[in-house]
């Protein structure tokens, strides 16, 4: 599974998805840092969201199957 980490992200995006340590967390207990393709697929969205590339941001939000995650988004100020 595709993630955030095949894309090298930066300290400060990662401190905008919860911090690293969160997601050492996950690997630990979850021996993952994904579990749902979901999930990755809607932080994929919002990095390359973050990164101003909206046409790659669009590609991963349009995988992702639950809709439902997708009213959560906010605007990126």
């Amino acid at each position: 599974m595709e993630t955030i980490f095949d894309y090298n992200p930066t300290e400060e995006e990662l401190h905008r998805f919860g911090g690293i340590e969160q997601f050492e967390f996950y690997k630990r207990e979850l021996g993952a840092y994904y579990i749902y393709e979901d999930d990755a697929n809607y932080h994929l969205g919002l990095l390359f969201s973050m990164r101003g590339d909206k046409e790659k941001s669009n590609e991963y939000f349009k995988k992702v199957k639950n809709k439902e995650m997708l009213k959560t988004l906010i605007q990126d100020c």
